[in-house]
């Protein structure tokens, strides 16, 4: 009888210690409760997709003639705004270069004061801007033609670019591989087909 009242006292203390050492492995009886990746991990807003698309007279929200005060108060999730100086003509001015937080490039905004600073024109460097027809920074002149009506091609001081006035955006192209002596004589037929976009004005 004693025998087996110690026998069961040991089967006792036995079984009393695996479940503790089950509850230290597993964190049961844990006063901090479990704490996910997930929970823990800040990730930066993704842009909406629509902040992306180059239409006449806007990119997205951002639109000509929205007051400069306007556009740095309502800076899309996922973007920054900074300033910066352009040089047009021999003239230093102010302009806003608003980009996804992830890239070096995105869009930059140029204003005009008369006395109140709005938006003049919206420069498209970065190849995630689009228009509805898919033409981007990257995209070919035989593509741009394709899609939009090209109604000239000139030097300006966006550099040399072709114009549809009928969607409202000239397409500055690079000119690194045409011959500098031909640049001004191209009409929209003859410029080179591969000829890349290298920024999308919208005014």
């Amino acid at each position: 009888m004693i025998r087996n009242i110690i026998y069961a006292i040991l089967l006792g203390v036995g079984m009393a210690a695996c479940l503790s050492q089950r509850e230290d492995e597993t964190g049961i009886e844990s006063d901090q409760p479990a704490t996910t990746e997930a929970e823990v991990s800040e990730t930066t807003p993704s842009p909406d997709p629509a902040t992306f698309v180059i239409e006449k007279g806007h990119v997205g929200d951002i639109t000509i003639g929205t007051s400069i005060d306007s556009l740095r108060n309502q800076v899309p999730a996922g973007y920054t705004i900074a300033d910066t100086t352009l040089t047009l003509e021999g003239s230093q001015s102010t302009a806003y270069l608003l980009k996804p937080q992830n890239a070096t490039k995105g869009l930059l905004i140029e204003q005009t004061c008369n006395p109140d600073c709005k938006v003049w024109r919206i420069n498209a460097q970065h190849q995630d801007f689009r228009t509805p027809k898919g033409i981007s920074v990257g995209s070919k002149y035989s593509e741009v033609q394709q899609q939009h009506s090209i109604s000239t091609v000139t030097l300006a001081d966006g550099g040399f670019v072709a114009v549809s006035k009928v969607a409202g955006l000239s397409f500055v192209l690079d000119t690194s591989q045409l011959p500098k002596n031909r640049i001004a004589s191209y009409t929209p037929e003859t410029v080179p087909a591969n000829t890349l976009v290298k920024r999308i004005l919208i005014y």
